[in-house]
């Protein structure tokens, strides 16, 4: 990497990440089974299924990755040097991925900066996938089957019109 690059990107992301873990209200199994429905307008992490319960989390934003690395290349993942654990749920403070969306809408003729104050990232490192969201407010929910077909049902109606 040159020296030009190196310094430009120093600019562009001045503070480093700090990656910590994110206690819930149970502790979850994040391991392998997850299911993620995104919407236009939030995330839904869906974690586990009790009787008629599922238990998920709740990102009341669309902006999410859903990939890899998986936990045997953990290592390759650039927050995992910033405290990135193999499993579990994670905030990114002083997020490049939220730099990196404010740096590319400057673009925008109306830009603030601070259009993107109270962003928030997290990842949920599972076993074979991580899931990464930036949103403003994550909560732990329980839903029902019926919310969960509704919710599918008013997504299906918004492709409708």
């Amino acid at each position: 990497m040159n020296v030009s690059f190196q310094m430009s990107v120093l600019t562009l992301f001045p503070k480093k990440p700090r990656v910590s873990e994110v206690k819930l209200s149970r502790d979850y199994s994040f391991m392998y089974e997850n299911f993620v429905l995104l919407t236009q307008h939030a995330a839904y992490l869906l974690l586990e299924k009790n009787d008629d319960v599922i238990l998920a989390l709740h990102f009341d934003s669309p902006y999410s990755k859903y990939c890899g690395p998986n936990d045997e290349a953990h290592g390759g993942h650039p927050l995992a040097k910033y405290g990135l654990g193999f499993y579990g749920l994670f905030e990114v403070e002083n997020s490049p991925w939220i730099e990196e969306m404010m740096v590319a809408n400057r673009i925008h003729p109306r830009h603030s900066d601070s259009l993107f104050a109270g962003y928030k990232h997290y990842v949920a490192c599972f076993k074979d996938i991580k899931f990464e969201s930036v949103c403003r407010n994550m909560k732990e929910v329980a839903l029902s089957k019926n919310d969960l077909e509704a919710l599918v049902a008013a997504e299906l109606r918004n492709l409708e019109s």
